[in-house]
């Protein structure tokens, strides 16, 4: 017995120590597998070359700060803001100087925000408060490489970091093989059924971990770089989270740039009347699909039900052609026209009525209820499961249209929120902060919707799939 329990012990150990290792493997891989031994070595011959290389970067940044910080000044004379002059004017003196720039006037550069929007003013800014940071981090390497000259600083953990590089794949391989032979050694010793329940739960919560973290952080990425700063978009290694996480600076630059508040509006009134229309016709055609008998109703419905396997794209140009004759291109109603109805959400909700007991049908029609009373007054309200679930699909779809209003609107009055995003991304150029800022107003909507309601959307989808 004791000897039973000591071999599941060593194989609890061995399955510990063979995870713990492959991770750190796979880390160390990541990291050193394709890296140069080279740019790891530390010592008095790399560091001066560092000092020449920081040096020489230093004097032209001074140099186009200059240049930048005269067009400024210039700007803001003609502007009349003599408060952004004065620190201009005290910038070029000290870059006539030569002296280091302060953490202080570093801080007033980095603080600077557009007066209304302008293009010009924004690129001059931007190059200037890159360049003040080019100039602080080349002066902050000189200071620290002429402070190591003659020392062991660092020269250990470099050596470290480069035989770790100098490692060859075959060698990574070999480690990560022998790290998952740890794990098969330590369940071939351990095969209990409590090590294998063990087991399977950290896999799956390591695999769901990692599935929430490749799903969430686009959108992380992309609210966290609506809020920083040119500069800190920009930056190389990147950075994770902004400075001041209340700066909506670029917000009010990106709605400045482009009518995102005209884009929002007609983005809701055809998403609202859209699942208005399609919410009243998918009742009524799921009612009469369940409670009227009429020739041919199977044969219909399949025949509706087989044209779900048409994709939109095979209709765009009927609808354009029907939308042109109309009178209707260019307008708000072309994007609601061919969206009246829906034969998915009709199957939905048919689906959910055959689940009504036909007797509850048949004594409310006793009792001298119409069609269109039992409908609104008993159907609908013991459907809204499913009502809920039609309602927030149509609104997701209808709010993230994008190829219908791309072809049919015109003007930009009439854009909704994807096509003007779209438009934006030309327009806005390489100002990445402002195109995630105006990606944030587009997506933020449907994403905080279906946070509070994704219950909702299973439970009906589910619900509505079940016959009977």
């Amino acid at each position: 017995m004791k000897k039973y329990n000591a071999k599941h012990a060593l194989g609890t150990v061995l399955v510990c120590v063979g995870f713990l290792c492959l991770v750190i493997v796979l880390a160390g891989y990541l990291t050193y597998g394709s890296a140069d031994p080279a740019t790891y070595q530390v010592n008095d011959e790399t560091r001066t070359a560092a000092i020449g290389e920081a040096k020489n970067l230093s004097e032209r940044s001074r140099r186009l700060l200059g240049e930048r910080a005269d067009a400024l000044l210039t700007l803001y004379e003609n502007a009349g803001s003599t408060e952004r002059a004065a620190l201009f004017e005290e910038l070029k003196a000290l870059l006539a100087s030569g002296d280091a720039i302060s953490d202080a006037m570093n801080g007033k550069i980095q603080a600077l925000r557009s007066l209304d929007g302008r293009e010009a003013e924004i690129q001059h800014l931007y190059n200037v408060q890159s360049l003040v940071n080019t100039i602080r981090t080349s002066e902050r390497t000189i200071a620290e490489e002429t402070a190591a000259l003659g020392t062991d600083r660092g020269v250990a953990q470099a050596e470290r970091r480069a035989a770790l590089a100098r490692i060859q794949n075959v060698g990574w391989l070999a480690m990560i093989l022998g790290s998952v032979l740890l794990i098969v050694l330590g369940f071939v010793l351990n095969h209990g059924y409590r090590m294998k329940h063990a087991a399977s739960r950290v896999l799956l919560y390591v695999l769901l971990t990692a599935g929430a973290v490749i799903m969430v952080f686009p959108f992380y990425w992309m609210l966290t770089s609506a809020l920083k700063t040119r500069l800190q978009v920009s930056q190389f290694p990147p950075q994770f989270a902004p400075d001041h996480w209340l700066n909506f600076e670029n917000f009010r630059l990106a709605f400045n740039t482009a009518p995102f508040a005209q884009y929002f509006l007609n983005s809701l009134i055809v998403c609202f009347f859209s699942v208005l229309i399609v919410t009243f016709t998918t009742i009524l055609g799921s009612f009469a699909f369940t409670r009227l008998n009429f020739p041919g109703k199977e044969t219909l419905f399949s025949a509706l039900l087989s044209m779900m396997m048409l994709p939109f794209e095979m209709l765009v140009i009927t609808n354009y052609s029907t939308v042109i004759k109309l009178g209707m291109n260019d307008s708000l109603p072309a994007l609601i026209l061919p969206f009246i109805s829906s034969i998915f959400y009709t199957y939905i909700m048919r689906n959910f009525f055959m689940s009504i007991p036909d007797s509850l049908y048949w004594s409310a029609r006793v009792d001298g209820c119409s069609n269109w009373r039992y409908l609104w007054k008993v159907m609908v309200p013991i459907a809204r499961p499913s009502l809920v679930t039609v309602v927030l699909l149509n609104a997701l779809a209808s709010w993230n249209s994008f190829m219908w209003p791309l072809l049919v609107i015109k003007s930009t009055r009439n854009r909704t929120l994807p096509f003007g995003l779209y438009a934006f991304t030309t327009e806005a150029g390489s100002f990445q902060e402002l195109i995630m800022a105006a990606s944030t107003v587009v997506v933020l909507p449907m994403i905080v919707l279906f946070l509070f309601a994704r219950k909702q959307i299973l439970r009906g989808v589910a619900r509505g799939g079940l016959k009977g």
